[in-house]
Order: structure tokens, then sequence, then C-alpha cells
């Protein structure tokens, strides 16, 4: 299964932009660039340019660049023991129209590249099917994001077109994305029901989303996007390597997913604890086999969910170190899905140690339920589950070491496969 970007991917890098609510996901891996709050030349590698990233950053243009490795190894079960590096590099434009042009109020225009190299854990030792790596995908050097975003209405209403991702705005929980198996990130009760995982890391997809807030609470979103962003039915990622294939077939469908968002104590007025709750649906307009007939198909699949995440106690009474949890489930028709229903839950503590007060833990567990039918042919095939332990440490504002842990029970849902033990060592760069 393709590796899914999570929401605050890589911790340090991500920058959530105006979302539907707080759970949302965040835009792209080297996005979180601290100069758009302010935070000076000290927040990347590269300072800051001699001024120079600070002037353009004025006039609107804001370039990004990031860089994660990892090694991953896997110490016990699994198909093999042995370990493995991989990395992934980012380098990004936005641009604020606005800023740039005196009048155009209200745009945003992004384009970004991935550099993908190495191998992950999955498919080398561990023989899961939720991907214990959430930056695991295709060698190649891509383009990745493609997009124009207008706000209307004092930013009532957004408007977002071009080549772009589900997983960054739809079903996803904070806490939950700083773990880092995929399943956390885009959730396997979407990713493994549709073709190829859907608009999501590591291939963009034509598409378009539009957003209703009507106030700080509440937010309204639906997306609509090609329905096989890798062109291939049978999943070959050399079919579009360079990611500038776009290509329309009735035959590939519609991915189209609603999502309505509340949340609550976000802003610094506020006294009571942060929290939010999403009500999801998505539907997949293709030809789906039915799992115990292969000679059915269905006309289409589709899917709900639900997320949750609540800060339960924090250390100071406006301060964003504390210890909160989430929650998320979400299932689909099992007749023609992988999963009949996945969910994953967990816990998030910022600043445990004293002294590292930017730091963030997380402990999380995910249950993949393979559906019924699939269980006809194949008895053995019935759960996948995942328990992950992980900390971020800020080594320095430009620089994140991220230790994980990851026990992977039945992985593959085969019962006769050995239960895996992954641990894995990251390391995120913002230049």
């Amino acid at each position: 299964m393709r590796a899914s970007i999570p929401p605050v991917i890589l911790g340090t890098f991500c920058l959530c932009s105006a979302q539907c609510a707080d759970l949302s996901e965040t835009d792209s891996i080297a996005s979180r660039d601290p100069l758009r709050e302010g935070g000076g030349e000290k927040q990347h590698l590269t300072g800051d340019w001699a001024g120079r990233r600070t002037t353009l950053l004025d006039r609107g243009i804001h370039l990004q660049f990031g860089y994660i490795g990892e090694v991953f190894g896997n110490v016990s079960g699994g198909s093999r023991r042995g370990a493995n590096y991989e990395g992934l590099g980012e380098m990004a434009l936005e641009i604020d129209t606005r800023k740039l042009t005196g009048a155009w109020k209200g745009g945003r225009l992004r384009a970004s590249s991935l550099w993908l190299h190495g191998r992950g854990p999955t498919g080398e030792f561990a023989d899961d099917s939720l991907g214990a790596s959430n930056i695991e995908g295709h060698d190649s050097i891509r383009l990745y994001e493609l997009w124009l975003e207008q706000n209307l209405v004092d930013d009532a209403f957004s408007v977002r077109a071009g080549s772009l991702l589900a997983d960054e705005e739809f079903a996803g929980t904070d806490y939950g994305g700083l773990l880092l198996n995929s399943a956390f990130g885009w959730p396997a009760f979407i990713s493994g029901n549709v073709i190829n995982t859907g608009p999501a890391f590591y291939v963009s997809a034509l598409g378009a989303r539009l957003r209703y807030s009507p106030n700080d609470n509440w937010c309204f979103q639906t997306g609509i996007f090609d329905g096989d962003s890798f062109d291939s039915p049978w999943g070959d990622p050399s079919v579009n390597e360079s990611g500038t294939q776009w290509r329309l077939d009735s035959r590939q469908g519609a991915f189209v997913i609603n999502e309505l968002g509340l949340n609550w104590n976000t802003s610094q007025k506020d006294s009571g604890l942060p929290g939010t709750l999403k009500l999801g649906t998505w539907i997949h307009t293709a030809d789906f086999v039915d799992n115990a007939r292969a000679t059915t198909r269905h006309s289409e699949t589709f899917g709900a969910y639900f997320a949750a995440q609540q800060m339960l106690w924090r250390e100071s009474d406006k301060g964003v170190e504390g210890f909160g949890a989430f929650f998320r489930i979400g299932g689909s028709p099992e007749d023609r899905s992988a999963f009949a229903f996945v969910l994953d839950t967990g816990l998030h503590y910022t600043g445990l140690i004293p002294g590292r007060a930017q730091d963030h833990l997380a402990l999380g567990f995910i249950h993949a339920d393979f559906s019924d039918t699939r269980r006809g042919y194949d008895p053995f095939v019935n759960h996948e589950q995942v328990i992950e332990f992980t900390y971020e440490f800020i080594a320095r504002a430009w620089w994140t070491i991220q230790p994980d842990i990851q026990w992977i029970h039945n992985p593959g849902g085969n019962g006769g496969a050995s239960h895996a033990l992954l641990i894995g060592l990251r390391s995120s760069i913002t230049f």
C-alpha cells in the first residue's frame, strides 16, 4: 500500500493553513516555514540569505526547502530482518497574489516537487498492509502540487483547483499526524478501498476543493478529484513517474469527499481546552470487483468516517504544553472493500520533559479489519494491528530528530505471518 503523508508530517516542517477545523491535514512537507510566523533566520539551516528570504516573503514569494532522511530496521518477525535508508526532499514555491501584485486579493499559488529515494520497511521487511513509513514511495523526482487557491466573500469561501491532494485537507488529525505509520495520516479506510489509495502522497490528482467557513467554529468542505492519480489500474507507479501526466478517463471514475467540521476553544481568548469533531463521507465512481465473486462488478464504492481530537490537560491557561487524545473510525461496504472498518486512536503530549516545551510525544494504536468477504477464500486474512510510540526532539529550530518504535500484529492480515517489531530514526531539516 502506498504511503500517505500525514497531517503534521515531519513535525517542524508543517504549518497548518486555513483548514476545516484543527484536525485537517497540513500543507505538505516543507510548508512549516518559521519565517512565515516571523521566526527569523535561526529557523533555517541556511539562515535568512542576508535578508533576501525576508524580502522575498514581504513581496509575496515564499521559497521552501526541506529534507527528511530515515533508517528503519526490522528486528523481529515480518518476512526477514534488516534495515534500509530512505529519503524525501521537497522544493516548493508559494505566491501571495496580494503582496506580489498589490491588487489581487485572497489568491495563493503553490508549486512543489518531490525527490523520493531509498527503500522503506513495508516492502522489504514487514510485509504489512498499512505502510509503516509515511514517506515511502516510488524512487523518482516528480512534480507534486500545482494549484491556485482563491478566497472570496471576506474569506468565508475558499476555492482551490489544479493538481492537488485530498490527504492534506480531509480526514486528518493533528495529534495522530506526528506518528510515522501511514495509516495515522491518510486513513486506510479510504486509501485501502479506492484505486491506488486516492489523491494522496506521493501522487497528486487533478481536482478542485470548495470550503465554506461561516465562523471560527464551523466549516464545510467538499472536493472532487481524478479517480486514478497513477493512471494505472494495476498500480504501476512508473506510468506517471514524473507527476506531469494528467489524464481524465470515465473508467477511472471520480473521487468525491465531503466533510463537516466543528472546533471549539481555539482562540487566545477562550479559556477552555481546544477540541475538534469531523464527520465525512466519500464516494469513488469507478467499477470495483466483488470480493467474493470476481465476475460481479460494482459501479462505485463509498464510505463514511468520524474523527475527534481533544486536549485533556495543559500546563498553563493559554499554553500549548499539555496532554491530549485523538480517535478516528471509518468503514466501507465489505463486498468490494479491502478493509471493512479501520480505527486509530492515541495520546499526545507536548512539552513532557521540563525545558523541552516544543518536543512532542505520541502513542498510537490502529486496528484494520479486513472484509469478511475476503476471508471467504482466504480464511487467514482477518486484521492487522499496530502499536506505535514516537518522540520528536527539536534539536534546533531547523532540525528535528524522531526515534520511532512500531509493533505490527498480524502483518498483512495473515495469521501465519510473524508479528514484526520495527525500530526507526528520522531526521528532518528545514533549509
